[in-house]
């Protein structure tokens, strides 16, 4: 499959995107009204906002909100969720969307590496006031510093159907290459101060918890029906084998934050 089609992968099977993927904690949204601004009156520019999951969140915090979202059918769900005054909802590609600043803040939830950096950032700077603010985050669903029995079992499921992948304990997400995602949001001189924090949590998963979430990733989407509802079956099995048919599953969301400066605007200003 190619990078374009995975690109648009969740925008083909929205309604399971938006029932297997969990909401964002709330400390990152606390984290954007403490060091961003976030709140009553602050106008947000959301990349690739999907079906809602940090939109619900900002609009709560009181912001004006300009979503943009490739899909149009996540951009329906968004709208028919979050409808209201203060939400604007754009139906395009980021890299080619026509949108008007400024803004206080710009955020990529779980959708910066869909996105061309060098068209990117350098659009974001001209969007993004002197000051402002740009965040960017991803949920890793897992966590290789909290092992468990249950992704143990999972990880023979994964050697079974998929087999080209690393096991649970060797895995490392892109979204903790702090080197690489600090270098992408410095570029050109646009942001700077980038600061990581690394928050942690769980989700309690439940058989069809279990199924919902992982028929959102796109290597399990990809696999041939069959092989793809074998996985399933036996990933909701090894659920309803933990005590009490749930389990406990270890999750991070990584959060990159850098402030806007005037020296990329500037620099670009003179070219």
């Amino acid at each position: 499959m190619t990078f374009a089609h995975r690109r648009m992968s969740f925008n083909a099977a929205a309604q399971v995107y938006r029932r297997g993927r969990p909401p964002y904690p709330d400390a990152v949204f606390t984290l954007l009204e403490r060091r961003c601004g976030l709140g009553p009156g602050a106008r947000v520019l959301e990349i690739g906002a999907g079906s809602g999951l940090a939109t619900g969140p900002l609009l709560a915090a009181g912001a004006r909100v300009l979503a943009v979202e490739p899909g149009a059918d996540l951009a329906e769900i968004l709208t028919a969720e979050h409808a209201g005054d203060r939400l604007e909802v754009r139906v395009a590609d980021f890299e080619t969307a026509e949108v008007d600043g400024p803004f206080d803040l710009a955020v990529a939830a779980t959708s910066l590496h869909w996105l061309d950096p060098a068209v990117t950032i350098p659009k974001l700077g001209t969007l993004v006031r002197p000051g402002g603010w740009l965040a960017a985050w991803w949920t890793d669903f897992g966590d290789v510093e909290r092992p468990s029995r249950f992704r143990d079992r999972l990880d023979v499921v994964y050697h079974d159907r998929l087999p080209g992948e690393p096991g649970y304990r060797e895995s490392r997400s892109h979204m903790l290459d702090t080197d690489r995602w600090t270098g992408v949001l410095t570029a050109g001189g646009w942001f700077a101060d980038v600061t990581v924090d690394v928050i942690r949590w769980s989700q309690t998963l439940t058989p069809e918890g279990a199924r919902a979430l992982w028929s959102t990733f796109p290597n399990i989407r990809e696999l041939a029906p069959p092989a793809r509802e074998e996985f399933l079956s036996r990933l909701a099995a090894l659920v309803a084998d933990e005590p009490g048919g749930q389990v406990d599953d270890p999750r991070l969301t990584v959060v990159y934050t850098a402030r806007s400066s005037s020296a990329g605007s500037a620099t670009t200003a003179l070219t």
